[in-house]
């Protein structure tokens, strides 16, 4: 749905490239040529610049390892999609916030985010655990000094802020072995 779709390859996505990358797609010819021209410094033809624009294309190197890693894709985000759910079942019962797909919907799971008013405790736990775990967005991102001139309040964006705030992403990878996994699910029953 929508005018265009973005894609990120960077390195650590569930198709990752070996660094920087990326991809948009659109099936509306006139704003496929636009995004063109803006990601080739603004034109088409070398030297023929009709708008401002970025040197962003994706490189040769960088789109051959794709494809070499695409056809695993969906054996990678089946086992994600496993681990998850393991996850889930695991710490069911448990006070943290468990994220969550609506039915009907499935999810890649890049990431496998727990929320927690005690997230900076719990990162503690787990770490003095030989569990490394991730904070992606720190602040909300609405609120980043970037976007100061939107004046969005500051009460503004409480989903957002919420996951700033309290979210916590867990170890989870395409090759993560059962014992790993245990390893977490005990340590966070553990600190629970």
């Amino acid at each position: 749905f929508g005018a265009a779709a973005t894609f990120s390859f960077y390195p650590g996505k569930n198709l990752g490239a070996m660094g920087d990358a990326g991809a948009i797609v659109t099936n509306d010819s006139a704003l496929a040529e636009r995004m063109a021209m803006f990601a080739r410094h603004g034109g088409l033809t070398k030297g023929d610049h009709q708008i401002e624009g970025i040197n962003s294309r994706l490189d040769g190197l960088q789109a051959a390892i794709l494809s070499v890693k695409l056809p695993y894709l969906e054996g990678w985000t089946n086992a994600r999609q496993r681990l998850a759910m393991t996850y889930s079942d695991a710490m069911a019962d448990s006070p943290l916030t468990l994220p969550r797909v609506e039915q009907g919907r499935d999810s890649v799971w890049h990431l496998y985010v727990i929320q927690t008013e005690r997230r900076d405790t719990l990162a503690k736990h787990l770490k003095a655990r030989g569990i490394a775990t991730s904070i992606n967005y720190p602040r909300a991102v609405p609120l980043l000094p970037c976007y100061a001139d939107f004046e969005h309040p500051g009460d503004g964006f409480p989903n957002a802020r919420r996951l700033a705030d309290h979210g916590l992403a867990l170890p989870l990878f395409a090759e993560m072995k059962e014992c790993q996994q245990r390893h977490v699910i005990s340590a966070l029953a553990e600190f629970t």
